[in-house]
């Protein structure tokens, strides 16, 4: 009798062992992302005697594998064999989150906030990083409180519940300070026009990692003024901030830097178009008329309905005093689109210079119409002996 009971623990010990060394033979693929041989042994292991830490490295896979609706099941798998598995809890509140269930998700993390103190969960487990940033990695709970409160404050913001999005955005860091909380925290502010928060916010992020380029475009759309840090802008990730920042130098009255972020982006996008008529502008203002003329010419070579070239080219041959090339090219620009005050008014100046006084009358005339001041003004001071 003894050796019948000792072949029987003797096999159930085998059976476990195989189990736990098809478990651990997952888990060291799946930490390498060999997807597919991470899921064939915990395959084998989920055949014999499943455990939730079985399941849950089997979600953890699906979810690698972009089959969020198999990683659920396996996530309520985990809470069914431990119902207090608050890891499972929160996998299954990002999945909800990311699939539009919101309400679900931020139930899913109130669950995990509510019980997280009382909970023993201490162990390292497997985990996907929420924001993206790092893939998957080693970590505990009690660690990602920080993205839980952020997670559960995303969800009130996308209900539109933004006090209550705040309250856990402030709670996220509390309990951790982070680039990617910061970011978020910044961007509820903004839609509640409290803008200098929001800089604030974005300043403190761009502090613990410069080289942040949501904190950096965030930053960039709330606040004109600010400049990009030279080494950073043949970063690939700073790409499509370029004409952004050329745009908002332009508006701040920094033409050099303007087009100097625009031949950035044409550096990096020979066929970008408006990189070329927006470094044409900026290169307008700085005295560079044969430059810009070029770079709006290479505009409409790349693409034929940028139409504004006209006028501009007008005005670069205008401030080089070619006033007969320039209403040239501004009559084509008004043959196109007679709606525009400013080229009308340009045009009209251009023939006065030409001493060409009644057709720049007329001109002035069409640009009063269209409610230019300035037109009406020139008016009195060119035509008012008509």
């Amino acid at each position: 009798m003894r050796a019948i009971v000792s072949i029987v623990l003797g096999a159930v010990f085998c059976v476990h062992a195989f189990s736990q060394d098809y478990y651990d033979q997952a888990r060291a693929y799946f930490n390498d992302d060999r997807i597919d041989s991470a899921r064939y042994y915990i395959n084998l292991s989920l055949a014999k005697k499943p455990t939730a830490e079985d399941y849950f490295l089997s979600g953890m896979i699906h979810e690698a594998e972009n089959k969020d609706l198999r990683a659920l099941a396996d996530y309520e798998a985990v809470i069914q064999k431990d119902p207090d598995n608050l890891e499972a809890y929160f996998q299954k509140g990002l999945i909800y989150y990311n699939s539009a269930s919101t309400e679900q998700a931020i139930q899913d993390f109130t669950y995990v906030i509510d019980n997280q103190s009382s909970s023993e969960t201490r162990a390292i487990y497997y985990a996907n990083d929420p924001s993206g940033g790092k893939g998957t990695f080693l970590t505990t709970l009690q660690s990602m409180m920080s993205q839980v409160y952020q997670y559960r404050g995303m969800a009130h913001q996308k209900l539109g519940d933004w006090d209550k999005a705040l309250s856990d955005f402030n709670k996220a860091l509390e309990n951790g300070l982070t680039v990617e909380s910061l970011i978020n925290r910044s961007q509820l502010y903004a839609k509640m026009g409290k803008e200098q928060e929001a800089i604030k916010d974005l300043k403190a992020a761009i502090a613990l990692d410069s080289s942040s380029s949501k904190a950096w475009y965030n930053l960039a759309v709330l606040d004109e003024s600010v400049k990009l840090p030279e080494g950073l802008l043949s970063d690939e990730e700073f790409i499509p901030m370029l004409n952004l920042m050329g745009a908002n130098a332009y508006e701040s009255g920094d033409f050099t830097a303007a087009a100097m972020y625009h031949s950035k982006a044409i550096e990096a996008d020979p066929s970008d178009d408006l990189a070329y008529i927006s470094r044409g502008k900026a290169l307008l203002r700085t005295g560079s008329y044969g430059q810009a003329r070029q770079d709006f010419i290479k505009a409409m070579q790349l693409e034929p309905s940028r139409t504004e070239a006209f006028y501009l080219i007008g005005n670069s041959l205008f401030y080089e005093k070619k006033f007969q090339d320039a209403v040239g090219f501004y009559e084509q620009y008004l043959s196109i689109d007679s709606g525009y005050e400013n080229v009308w008014f340009n045009a009209a100046m251009a023939y006065l210079s030409l001493k060409e006084k009644e057709k720049g009358c007329s001109y002035l005339e069409k640009a009063s119409a269209l409610g230019m001041d300035q037109a009406v003004k020139a008016q009195e001071e060119h035509c008012g002996s008509q």
